[in-house]
């Protein structure tokens, strides 16, 4: 089975996904791009295999062909695995902002208590068994 992670990355270079992207998501696609070509030049008909996905992306075969060389790439290289990580992740926050107006709520780690995610709150949020009014110094 292919890695999740190497397809998304595959099926994003093949469709050339930097469209609606912000200017730091483009960014951080073209470094993306960069050291995939990079690194696929080291394997053997790795540079091949990117430019036929990128020719037809609508091919599902090649894209997932791409993906593999990637699983490759990165098997052989922790560095790379490493740095398509870091980079993928960041292609997709910025895709993740881009599709959510420019807000991104993330929580990470361990949390000893309450955590509230949001955009836009009218009014008061409450935890407990108080009511709004007990929160705001009403009683």
């Amino acid at each position: 089975m292919i890695d999740p992670m190497m397809l998304a990355v595959a099926t994003a270079l093949a469709t050339k996904a930097a469209e609606g992207l912000s200017e730091a998501g483009r960014a951080a696609f073209g470094a993306l791009v960069q050291r995939v070509r990079s690194r696929l030049a080291a394997e053997p008909g790795g540079t091949g295999t990117l430019e036929s996905a990128e020719s037809h992306p609508g091919d599902e075969r090649l894209v997932e062909r791409l993906a593999a060389a990637l699983s490759v790439a990165a098997d052989r290289d922790p560095t790379f695995a490493a740095d398509l990580a870091r980079l993928w992740s960041a292609v997709r926050d910025a895709a993740v902002v881009a599709a959510h107006d420019g807000v991104v709520n993330q929580q990470s780690g361990s949390v000893g208590g309450h955590v509230v995610q949001a955009r836009d709150v009218s009014g008061g949020i409450t935890f407990g068994a108080g009511s709004a009014e007990d929160s705001r110094g009403g009683r």
